[in-house]
C-alpha cells in the first residue's frame, strides 16, 4: 500500500518534479546525491536487506536517470561552482558476506563504481553484528579475502569503526581514535590500499560529535558519510557526505531522486562543524594511529 501510495503521488507531482529539476540545470545547482546500501539478499530478509532483484531493479533506473559516480568524482562535482547533471553514488555499510554471491558481482559486471564501509571487528572474528543476534538473525560478515577481491575488481574500501560503535556516545578521544583511525589501518593492512573514506555507524545526528569529526580531519581522510538523509548541494566543501537510505522499495528510491520540493525543505542541526581546510585535507597515505 505504501508503494502504491508513493507511486500515485510521484505521478500527481511529475510536473512539478520535472520543472523543479530544468530550473535547478538552468542554475547550477542540481544537488548530488550518495545512496547506502546494507545487504543485498534473498534470505532471511530484515529491514536493511534488499532482494537481489530489486537490487537489478535499482541499479537499471539509477543508470536510466543518472550519472553513476565514486564518491571522488561526487566530490569533485559538490565543489564546482555548479552541477548540471543528475548525480548518484552507491555505498555499502557494515560489511555482509551476501554481498559477494550478488551484489558486488552485479556492480562489476556493470562496470559502476561504489564504496565498501566495513566494521573490522566482525571481519576479524567472524562474529555477527550484534543487531543481527538481537534480532534472533546471525548473518555473517564478510571476510578479508572478500575484501581484498571487491578491491582488486575497483571497488572502493572504506572504514565504519572497528566494533560498529556509536560515536556519539563516545567522549574519549583515544578511544574514538581507535575506533574511527584503528579500523582503516585494520582495512589498509588487509587490502594493501590507502583507505581514504569514514562512513559512521548508525550515521544519524545523534550518532555524531564534533571530537569525531575532529578526529576524521586530523587523520587525514578525503570525507565522511552520515546517513540521515539529505542531498549534497553544489559550491560546498564535500568533506561531509550526506546520504540516502536505498535500502528500501523502488518507489521510495524514485520518490526521494526525483527533486521533491519538500524533501529540499528538510532541515538537520548536527552537532558538529566541518573543518574550513576540508577541501584541503592531508594526502590519504597519511593516516596514523596515535
Amino acid at each position: 500500500m505504501k508503494e502504491q501510495a508513493l507511486w500515485l503521488y510521484q505521478r500527481l507531482t511529475k510536473k512539478s518534479r520535472q520543472n523543479l529539476l530544468r530550473t535547478l540545470q538552468e542554475t547550477n545547482r542540481v544537488p548530488v546525491a550518495v545512496l547506502f546500501y546494507h545487504r543485498v539478499a534473498d534470505s532471511s530478509p530484515n529491514a536493511w536487506t534488499l532482494s537481489c532483484k530489486d537490487f537489478s531493479r535499482h541499479l537499471d533506473w539509477l543508470h536510466d536517470n543518472y550519472d553513476i559516480v565514486s564518491l571522488e568524482e561526487a566530490q569533485t562535482r559538490i565543489r564546482s561552482m555548479g552541477c548540471v547533471r543528475p548525480t548518484v553514488s552507491i555505498t555499502f555499510d557494515d560489511g555482509y558476506a551476501e554481498n559477494a554471491d550478488f551484489a558486488i558481482p552485479e556492480l562489476v559486471r556493470r562496470s559502476l563504481p561504489a564504496t565498501y564501509f566495513v566494521s573490522t571487528d566482525f571481519v576479524r572474528t567472524g562474529v555477527s553484528f550484534p543487531h543481527d543476534v538481537a534480532a534472533g538473525n546471525p548473518l555473517p560478515p564478510n571476510t578479508v579475502e572478500h575484501l581484498k577481491e571487491f578491491s582488486s575488481q575497483g571497488i572502493e574500501i572504506g572504514a565504519h569503526t572497528r566494533s560498529h560503535a556509536d560515536l556519539g556516545r563516545l567522549e574519549n578521544e583515544e578511544a574514538i581514535r581507535n575506533e574511527i583511525v584503528g579500523s582503516a589501518r585494520d582495512l589498509e593492512a588487509w587490502v594493501g590500499d590507502s583507505i581514504r573514506y569514514f562512513a559512521f555507524p548508525y550515521g544519524l545526528p545523534k550518532n555524531t560529535s564534533q571530537l569525531a569529526v575532529d578526529v576524521i580531519a586530523s587523520a587525514g581522510f578525503a570525507g565522511f558519510c552520515t546517513a540521515y538523509g539529505d542531498w549534497n548541494w553544489p559550491n560546498s566543501t564535500g568533506f561531509h557526505l550526506r546520504r540516502i537510505h536505498a535500502d528500501q522499495g523502488l518507489e521510495r528510491l524514485k520518490n526521494w531522486l526525483t527533486y521533491d520540493a519538500r524533501k529540499f525543505d528538510q532541515k538537520f542541526d548536527v552537532p558538529f562543524l566541518e573543518p574550513h581546510h576540508a577541501e584541503r585535507m592531508l594526502a590519504p597515505d597519511s593516516i596514523k594511529v596515535s
